[in-house]
């Protein structure tokens, strides 16, 4: 099963952690893990080449821990919600349509 976990503070999305794999189909051919991956991957990419931003971050096999809490945003906190949130929705869709491989879980900081 994969796991997600959102991190919130204030609203919005501080930290996701991307953990395991969904087992749906045989390595290289599963597409729900396939899916989650691009989405999580896609949105890694696009806040470290698209908006330069440095954030704490681990990638491995069956592991994308990425966090925001303590960096400098350099005034691109709107276009990195836009980026979260999409993820979000995107990865919402899939555990919604594979709730048996993948679990969403936020928790919202205080």
């Amino acid at each position: 099963m994969i796991k997600i976990n959102i991190y919130r503070k204030n609203g919005k999305i501080i930290r996701f952690i991307v953990k395991g794999h969904a087992n749906y189909g045989e390595y290289g051919e599963d597409i729900v893990c396939s899916a989650v991956t691009t989405s999580a991957t896609q949105t890694l990419n696009g806040i470290l080449e698209l908006l330069k931003l440095e954030p704490d971050y681990k990638y491995s096999e069956g592991l994308i821990d990425c966090n925001f809490a303590n960096i400098d945003l350099k005034g691109n906190e709107a276009e990195l919600n836009i980026l979260l949130e999409s993820m979000y929705k995107m990865l919402e869709g899939i555990s919604k349509e594979y709730s048996d491989k993948v679990k969403l879980i936020e928790k919202e900081e205080s």
